[in-house]
Order: C-alpha cells, then sequence, then structure tokens
C-alpha cells in the first residue's frame, strides 16, 4: 500500500483547517468567522475562498494554495511588526531569484501590459486596498497577509532602457517563513506569481483585453496547476 499523499490532499481543508482556524485573533487576522486578506475572503467555517480581485470563487486548486500559505503563516511562533526595512527576493530566500517559468512569464507580461501608461497600475489595483508609494513610474504597498506587506515598482523605461519592474517584501518575512526554505520559496514565489498575475486579470477587464489571448504564468498561489 502506498504511503505517498499529493499535495492537494496534503494541503486540504481538511488537513489543515484547525491551524488556519487558529488564525483567528492571531498575526494580524480579527478574530471573525472569515479571514479578509490580499483581496480574499475566507469563510472560516467552510474554508470557501471568494477573490474580489477576480469577483469569483476559487477553484479547488487555487483554494488549496491559498490553504498552503496560510498553514505556513500559522506556524509562526511571534507577532512580529513591519520593519520598514524592504528586501529582494534573492535576500529572502538566498540563490534564488524569480527563477520560476511561471513568475517569470508574469513579469514579462505585466512589464508589456503597464509600460505605456504606469499610471494605470493604481486603477487596476484598487480591489487589493493598496498605499501608493513615491518610487519608479508608478508603486504600490499591498499587504499579501496582515504582516506581510508586498512592494511592487514599476519602471516604465525609456530610449535604451527597457521596461522593468522589482518585487521587494518587508524584512519580517523571514520571521514568518523561516523553518523551511524550499516552503519559503513557494509562499514568496506564489505571492508574487498571484499578485501578477491578478493584475494582469484585473487588466485586461478593465481594457477589454482578451484574458485568452495573453500567454501568462497564471494567477495560483503554487507552482503545480
Amino acid at each position: 500500500m502506498s504511503l505517498w499523499i499529493s499535495f492537494w490532499d496534503r494541503y486540504s481543508w481538511n488537513m489543515v483547517r484547525d491551524k488556519i482556524r487558529s488564525l483567528q485573533g492571531r498575526l494580524g487576522f480579527e478574530k471573525r468567522d472569515k479571514l479578509k486578506f490580499f483581496g480574499l475572503v475566507l469563510d472560516i467555517e467552510t474554508g470557501v475562498v471568494y477573490d474580489n480581485v477576480l469577483e469569483r470563487y476559487l477553484t479547488y486548486k487555487e483554494a488549496v494554495g491559498v490553504y498552503f500559505i496560510l498553514s505556513q503563516y500559522a506556524e509562526a511562533e511571534i507577532d512580529v511588526e513591519e520593519s520598514g526595512e524592504y528586501i529582494s527576493i534573492s535576500q529572502i530566500v538566498p540563490g534564488h531569484c524569480l527563477d520560476c517559468p511561471l513568475v517569470k512569464k508574469n513579469i514579462e507580461v505585466f512589464k508589456t501590459l503597464f509600460s505605456s501608461n504606469p499610471q494605470l497600475l493604481y486603477r487596476v489595483a484598487e480591489p487589493f486596498n493598496y498605499t501608493k508609494i513615491e518610487l519608479g513610474d508608478a508603486a504600490i504597498k499591498i499587504y499579501t497577509l496582515p504582516r506581510i506587506p508586498m512592494i511592487l515598482i514599476l519602471w516604465s523605461g525609456e530610449e535604451g532602457i527597457p521596461p522593468s519592474i522589482q518585487i521587494l517584501f518587508d524584512k519580517n518575512i523571514v520571521h514568518y517563513f523561516s523553518k523551511d526554505i524550499a516552503s519559503r520559496l513557494e509562499v514568496v514565489m506564489g505571492l508574487t506569481r498571484a499578485l501578477t498575475g491578478r493584475l494582469i486579470v484585473r487588466f485586461a477587464k478593465i481594457t477589454g483585453l482578451d484574458i485568452k489571448s495573453i500567454d501568462f504564468g497564471g494567477i495560483g498561489y503554487i507552482g503545480k496547476d
């Protein structure tokens, strides 16, 4: 009899619901029957997740990706406030820098879509309840989890200089996802992919662009679609 268990079973709602429910009133979450974060609303009783950015309920696999991240977050033993110091992915997970093909694809598409009108980022990001940051040609600060802010900075480029994007996290993230480097990398890549992918979908909706015509890396919270 095989003892192998898939990622989807290991982090299913039935497997991690007690850990996720422990977040009520803890690590920045309010003590309520729903966890609200990153434009998402998770029903603590059923595990159903509604995405206010995409304006739909998440699919089973999308929801399991969220459960994975929340279950990792719930393991934090201390509540650490923001440091105000921002670090890159390569600093969070040494030796890694946007090496996920799906994340890379999102980044390239994101730069292409927003480079001609960086200010459109603010309209597209409205459902995230972002804070505007005075950096680059457009920049936003979004809380991916109550204690985990993420900074996205866009430069539109100029003659001889291509558009670019920088993604940073508050340094306190290492206190919340520090036990296992592989899991920390999965979380950081997942949050990056979810943010850029959902902004791409929002861009398409606002501009009338057919999302099916865009070859991007998706909105999933883990790279196991």
